[in-house]
């Protein structure tokens, strides 16, 4: 049995190259013939957008917001270029040593319609595939593309909002109806595509919890882990996050911790003298932070797992109220350490560590529910 996964990759961005390669190595470790279908998501420069429509609209203003971001994040790196380069060098040579992508690559929809693949299974997942909100086509990940009536299934697939539009609704009814097997890595979302669908939404873990700690070592370099002991910090918001670095500072004072964070990009976040930024690190090298850290401060669902799956004391920071925060309360909740994550502007936490006896065992449990819905889905 062939199977192609399809996500979202080539963005340069830690959570999505790691939970693309997890979920591939998981399947190779489990004896499966998988690849992953190198399509250039629409994030990524060399894209291609011709006759490309949006499957669901979104206002003008997210429009915007879709269209700024790039230029944003070109106009920060603009005096960063070597450092640009070099983190972009240790991104593709992680997935070339331990990732499988096709030789193919397809710069746009309309390439994923003109190929000719002869996958028996496609598989849509992980990451946030089909949040429409982010301003690109959701076609791919919702396999219009497949011409040979392939078996269609979902792995911890992530809508990544908490309220869907009618129009969205509508799409997901019609194309997510294909599909053989259904699973996502929210609680939440399970209940919305379960309720509109009228059929069962399986909850798994996101892929980087499919491997456990001594796997993710296989993959990890240390290369820049200070020789001090450090508090770990990594923030994914353009908008500065001022109460995760307050937060840092006041755990790092009594653990008597240098403070290290992984910036979002190549360029300097301007954290202040007191931390290290690191600019140029790879996938392989966020592992190996995570694996050295003694405590994690992030606001990331991956700096979550990451700190979970390597059991370190950690803080995970939301924004009260945000619709993405569904993704992160629910792992932490099934493994009884929601009280770890701590509001933007709530007064500091007296600082403890975990005890994850308790916690371990709650992972153990599902990850083997994960599995277990691997070897179901493709048994046949």
């Amino acid at each position: 049995m062939k199977i192609g996964i399809l996500t979202i990759l080539n963005v340069n961005n830690y959570g999505a190259e790691l939970q693309c390669c997890a979920l591939y190595r998981k399947l190779h470790k489990m004896g499966y013939d998988a690849e992953v279908i190198n399509f250039l998501f629409g994030i990524h420069p060399k894209h291609d957008f011709k006759g490309e429509k949006l499957t669901v609209p979104i206002s003008f203003k997210q429009k915007v917001k879709v269209k700024l971001l790039p230029i944003v994040q070109d106009l920060f790196c603009l005096f960063y270029q070597k450092n640009k380069a070099l983190r972009n060098k240790r991104f593709e040579e992680f997935h070339s040593m331990y990732n499988r992508l096709t030789q193919t690559v397809y710069p746009s929809v309309r390439s994923l319609y003109d190929a000719n693949f002869d996958y028996d299974v496609i598989c849509i997942g992980s990451d946030q595939v089909w949040n429409y909100e982010k301003g690109y086509s959701l076609e791919p990940f919702l396999a219009c593309f497949d011409k040979r009536d392939a078996k269609k299934v979902s792995y911890a697939s992530s809508i990544g909002l908490s309220v869907i539009s009618r129009e969205a609704e509508e799409v997901f009814k019609k194309w997510l109806s294909g599909f053989s097997w259904l699973s996502v890595r929210e609680q939440q979302a399970s209940k919305l595509l379960g309720d509109l669908l009228h059929r069962d939404v399986d909850v798994v873990v996101d892929p980087t919890l499919l491997l456990d700690s001594r796997e993710w070592l296989e993959v990890a370099k240390f290369d820049m882990c200070p020789r001090e002991k450090y508090l770990l910090v990594y923030i994914v918001t353009i908008k500065p996050c001022g109460y995760v670095l307050e937060l840092a500072r006041h755990i790092a004072k009594q653990r008597h911790l240098k403070i290290v964070r992984i910036c979002r990009d190549a360029y300097p976040e301007h954290s202040g003298k007191d931390v290290q930024e690191i600019l140029t690190a790879g996938p392989s090298d966020f592992v190996g932070l995570f694996a050295r850290a003694e405590f994690v401060v992030t606001n990331s669902f991956h700096g979550t797992v990451f700190s979970v799956n390597f059991s370190k004391p950690f803080y995970s920071v939301i924004k009260s109220r945000h619709s993405t925060n569904s993704r992160l309360t629910s792992i932490l909740q099934k493994l009884n350490l929601e009280d770890r994550i701590v509001p933007v502007g709530s007064p500091l936490p007296e600082i403890g560590d975990i005890d994850y006896v308790q916690p371990v065992e709650n992972l153990k449990r599902e990850r083997l529910h994960s599995i277990e819905y691997i070897k179901k889905v493709f048994s046949n």
